[in-house]
Protein backbone atom coordinates (compact mmCIF):
# COMPACT_ATOMS: atom_id res chain seq x y z
CA UNK A 1 0.00 0.00 0.00
CA UNK A 2 2.79 2.49 0.86
CA UNK A 3 4.47 1.58 -2.38
CA UNK A 4 1.34 2.56 -4.34
CA UNK A 5 1.06 5.89 -2.53
CA UNK A 6 4.73 6.65 -3.18
CA UNK A 7 4.36 5.64 -6.83
CA UNK A 8 1.30 7.90 -7.26
CA UNK A 9 3.13 10.84 -5.69
CA UNK A 10 6.12 10.34 -8.00
CA UNK A 11 3.90 10.09 -11.05
CA UNK A 12 1.97 13.23 -10.04
CA UNK A 13 5.18 15.26 -9.75
CA UNK A 14 6.71 13.96 -13.00
CA UNK A 15 4.97 16.41 -15.42
CA UNK A 16 6.06 19.39 -13.31
CA UNK A 17 9.68 18.35 -13.57
CA UNK A 18 9.49 18.12 -17.36
CA UNK A 19 7.69 21.41 -17.90
CA UNK A 20 9.77 24.07 -19.61
CA UNK A 21 9.82 27.35 -17.73
CA UNK A 22 9.96 30.56 -19.70
CA UNK A 23 12.32 33.15 -18.13
CA UNK A 24 10.06 36.03 -19.23
CA UNK A 25 7.18 34.57 -17.27
CA UNK A 26 9.31 33.38 -14.34
CA UNK A 27 10.44 36.94 -13.57
CA UNK A 28 6.81 38.00 -13.07
CA UNK A 29 6.19 35.86 -9.99
CA UNK A 30 4.07 37.68 -7.43
CA UNK A 31 2.03 39.59 -9.99
CA UNK A 32 -1.59 39.03 -10.81
CA UNK A 33 -2.55 36.78 -13.75
CA UNK A 34 -1.03 37.80 -17.05
CA UNK A 35 -2.76 38.39 -20.38
CA UNK A 36 -1.23 38.12 -23.83
CA UNK A 37 -1.87 40.88 -26.34
CA UNK A 38 -0.76 40.91 -29.96
CA UNK A 39 1.84 43.48 -30.95
CA UNK A 40 4.98 44.97 -29.42
CA UNK A 41 4.78 46.61 -25.95
CA UNK A 42 4.94 50.27 -27.12
CA UNK A 43 2.04 49.69 -29.54
CA UNK A 44 -0.06 47.86 -26.94
CA UNK A 45 0.70 50.59 -24.37
CA UNK A 46 -0.50 53.34 -26.74
CA UNK A 47 -3.69 51.42 -27.44
CA UNK A 48 -4.33 50.84 -23.73
CA UNK A 49 -3.78 54.50 -22.83
CA UNK A 50 -6.37 55.56 -25.41
CA UNK A 51 -8.85 53.01 -24.06
CA UNK A 52 -8.14 54.07 -20.46
CA UNK A 53 -8.75 57.72 -21.25
CA UNK A 54 -12.03 56.89 -23.00
CA UNK A 55 -13.42 54.30 -20.59
CA UNK A 56 -11.92 55.01 -17.17
CA UNK A 57 -11.08 58.72 -17.02
CA UNK A 58 -13.34 60.61 -19.43
CA UNK A 59 -16.10 61.73 -17.08
CA UNK A 60 -17.42 61.95 -13.54
CA UNK A 61 -19.21 58.57 -13.73
CA UNK A 62 -16.33 56.51 -15.16
CA UNK A 63 -14.61 53.72 -13.20
CA UNK A 64 -11.55 55.75 -12.23
CA UNK A 65 -12.96 59.29 -12.16
CA UNK A 66 -10.59 61.45 -10.11
CA UNK A 67 -7.62 59.13 -10.57
CA UNK A 68 -4.65 60.11 -12.73
CA UNK A 69 -2.13 58.06 -14.66
CA UNK A 70 1.53 58.25 -15.65
CA UNK A 71 3.33 56.21 -18.26
CA UNK A 72 7.00 55.41 -18.14
CA UNK A 73 9.72 52.81 -18.40
CA UNK A 74 10.77 50.58 -15.54
CA UNK A 75 13.93 48.50 -15.36
CA UNK A 76 13.59 44.98 -14.00
CA UNK A 77 16.10 44.47 -11.18
CA UNK A 78 16.57 40.78 -11.99
CA UNK A 79 16.92 40.87 -15.79
CA UNK A 80 18.11 44.44 -16.34
CA UNK A 81 15.59 44.83 -19.17
CA UNK A 82 13.19 47.74 -19.22
CA UNK A 83 9.49 47.64 -20.00
CA UNK A 84 6.75 50.25 -20.42
CA UNK A 85 4.16 50.61 -17.70
CA UNK A 86 1.16 52.66 -16.58
CA UNK A 87 0.73 53.70 -12.96
CA UNK A 88 -2.72 54.74 -11.79
CA UNK A 89 -2.63 57.13 -8.83
CA UNK A 90 -5.42 57.45 -6.28
CA UNK A 91 -7.65 60.49 -6.08
CA UNK A 92 -5.14 62.18 -3.79
CA UNK A 93 -2.55 61.72 -6.54
CA UNK A 94 0.16 60.45 -4.21
CA UNK A 95 -0.07 56.67 -3.85
CA UNK A 96 -0.06 54.18 -6.71
CA UNK A 97 -3.44 52.42 -6.73
CA UNK A 98 -2.92 50.11 -9.71
CA UNK A 99 -0.15 49.27 -12.14
CA UNK A 100 -0.14 47.79 -15.64
CA UNK A 101 3.13 46.47 -17.06
CA UNK A 102 3.78 45.62 -20.72
CA UNK A 103 6.49 42.96 -21.11
CA UNK A 104 7.91 41.79 -24.44
CA UNK A 105 7.02 38.15 -25.05
CA UNK A 106 8.29 36.89 -28.41
CA UNK A 107 6.68 39.29 -30.94
CA UNK A 108 3.80 40.11 -28.60
CA UNK A 109 3.14 41.66 -25.21
CA UNK A 110 2.51 40.05 -21.86
CA UNK A 111 0.27 42.37 -19.80
CA UNK A 112 0.80 42.16 -16.05
CA UNK A 113 -1.30 43.96 -13.45
CA UNK A 114 -0.76 44.73 -9.79
CA UNK A 115 -3.42 46.11 -7.50
CA UNK A 116 -2.38 48.18 -4.52
CA UNK A 117 -5.50 50.00 -3.30
CA UNK A 118 -8.35 49.78 -5.82
CA UNK A 119 -11.62 48.77 -4.14
CA UNK A 120 -12.90 45.29 -5.14
CA UNK A 121 -15.85 46.58 -7.19
CA UNK A 122 -13.63 48.91 -9.24
CA UNK A 123 -10.91 46.27 -9.54
CA UNK A 124 -13.40 43.78 -11.02
CA UNK A 125 -14.37 46.24 -13.76
CA UNK A 126 -10.77 47.26 -14.46
CA UNK A 127 -9.63 43.64 -14.81
CA UNK A 128 -12.59 42.82 -17.07
CA UNK A 129 -11.75 45.78 -19.30
CA UNK A 130 -8.09 44.77 -19.52
CA UNK A 131 -9.05 41.24 -20.52
CA UNK A 132 -11.33 42.57 -23.26
CA UNK A 133 -8.84 45.19 -24.46
CA UNK A 134 -6.05 42.60 -24.75
CA UNK A 135 -8.09 40.92 -27.48
CA UNK A 136 -10.34 43.57 -29.03
CA UNK A 137 -11.20 47.25 -29.16
CA UNK A 138 -12.56 49.31 -26.27
CA UNK A 139 -15.70 48.14 -24.56
CA UNK A 140 -16.80 50.70 -21.99
CA UNK A 141 -20.07 48.96 -21.09
CA UNK A 142 -20.43 48.33 -17.36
Amino acid sequence: MWFRILLLLLLASLPQGCARKDPAVESLIGSEPQRLSFGPPPEVLRSFVEKMKLCWLSGPQTALAGYRYETGEHEDDQTGESYPMVSMFDTGGVAIAFEIQFHKYNDNTLIVTRNFTLPPTVLTKVKRDIQLWALTGPDCAS
